[in-house]
């Protein structure tokens, strides 16, 4: 066999090798953190619900873990109240991706995600929790290590 031939073959079993592969997706397992603040769920949603933006802001605390499940821990800003549901627990699955969070409630909502290093942004693709949305995408959320 000639070197043109070997050359040709070790080519295409490399594509069909690395077409074949799985894609690997960054782990969001983990801990991550954000601060929503007043003028960031305004930026993100302009007609927002004055009386609902202490509910919607302060520093959260998201951990995922290993087994779908999720907390999601909030503490007021400053000049806010407590908020009157600052603990939240459920299920999450990703499927590359794309993560959903309750799936098959009225709560359920997906979201399309990247992680680049230490840093998670949500785009969202589906929700009908108008707070939800403007707390998971106002800004890239930071692991915490």
């Amino acid at each position: 066999m000639n070197t043109r031939k070997i050359f040709s073959i070790l080519l295409l079993l490399t594509l069909l090798l690395t077409s074949c592969a799985p894609k690997l997706v960054p782990t969001i397992v983990g801990t991550w953190t954000s601060t929503v603040t007043k003028e960031d769920i305004l930026r993100v949603i302009p007609g927002f619900d004055q009386q609902y933006l202490c509910e919607s802001t302060g520093t959260f605390l998201w951990k995922f873990n290993a087994d779908g499940t999720f907390t999601i821990d909030q503490t007021q800003l400053p000049d806010c109240p407590a908020p009157a549901n600052p603990h939240i627990e459920d299920k999450w699955s990703a499927d590359g991706n794309v993560i959903t969070f309750a799936a098959g409630t009225p709560d359920q909502e997906t979201y399309e995600i990247t992680i680049n290093g230490d840093q998670l942004i949500f785009k969202t693709k589906s929700s009908d929790c108008v707070p939800c949305i403007a707390v998971n995408t106002a800004n890239p959320w930071k692991r915490v290590k």
